[in-house]
């Protein structure tokens, strides 16, 4: 169920970039190249609350490039703030996007105080709702600590002295290095629309740092949620090598590397 989950997510992916143009041509990379990462930074048997919470989080940023020149797109900006809560109450970090949101709306149009509003109304009414029903079973004090007091801090990532723990961030910083320059200026090859959306993944990225501290108990299954800027960007690095032969064999490589990574414990 975990694997169909995300081949679910990857050819949502992959419309989203085919749907707004983000490739000068359509294609199937951007879901092979989710795949790919995604098959590195999921680890965790069966489904969990961070698979569960990227789903709502690719439908929010699909939502937030929706608007982009849009005079009445207010349920869109609602949808954008709705889909971050419910991805925030399965997994909190989610939450944090909603600067995103933010950034997105300064982007993609020209947006009014009214605006903002209606993203943090979107964003509010979730948790309104889920805190409603704990205030009707007496149990409003533990959804806040079960949902932020037990959550947010940053203790174990920072004492954690496994050094294969920090293996996956290691590889995910120079990954993002190695996406940034080797897509370089892909996406001034497309329209305006898509290399606005193009310049989002990299907001996405940014504002992920902040996202470590809202999760006490950090697991590296927390990059899932860079799955998709960083399966974009794979994809458009992937699409400037010319050489057919060249772009299979470093898919390849790149197969080979995660599978070992996986079966370690069975290889060593």
């Amino acid at each position: 169920m975990a694997y169909l989950h995300i081949v679910g997510q990857a050819l949502l992916v992959n419309f989203i970039v085919n749907r707004y143009k983000m490739q000068p041509d359509p294609t199937y990379l951007p879901a092979m190249g989710y795949v790919l990462v995604m098959g590195f930074f999921h680890y965790t048997p069966g489904l969990n609350a961070v698979l569960f919470a990227n789903t709502f989080f690719i439908i929010a940023i699909w939502e937030l490039y929706k608007i982009y020149r849009e005079n009445k797109c207010a349920d869109n900006i609602f949808n954008v703030g709705f889909w971050l809560a419910v991805g925030s109450l399965c997994y909190l970090p989610v939450g944090v996007f909603l600067l995103l949101g933010l950034v997105g709306m300064l982007m993609l149009r020209s947006s009014g105080f009214k605006d903002y509003l209606i993203l943090f109304i979107g964003f509010f009414i979730p948790y309104f709702s889920v805190g409603t029903g704990f205030f009707l079973t007496d149990s409003l004090p533990e959804f806040f600590e079960r949902q932020f007091s037990n959550n947010i801090g940053v203790k174990d990532f920072l004492t954690r002295r496994n050094l294969v723990e920090y293996l996956k961030p290691a590889v995910t910083v120079l990954a993002i290095i190695g996406f940034a320059v080797a897509s370089g200026n892909l996406n001034t090859r497309t329209n305006a629309q898509a290399q606005k959306n193009f310049s989002l993944l990299y907001f996405i990225l940014a504002i992920s740092v902040l996202s470590i501290f809202f999760q006490l108990g950090i697991t590296t299954e927390h990059l899932v949620l860079l799955g998709f800027p960083l399966g974009i960007l794979s994809a458009a690095s992937l699409a400037r090598i010319k050489n057919i032969t060249a772009a299979e064999l470093t898919h390849l490589t790149i197969l080979m590397i995660i599978l070992g990574y996986q079966y370690r414990t069975i290889l060593v």
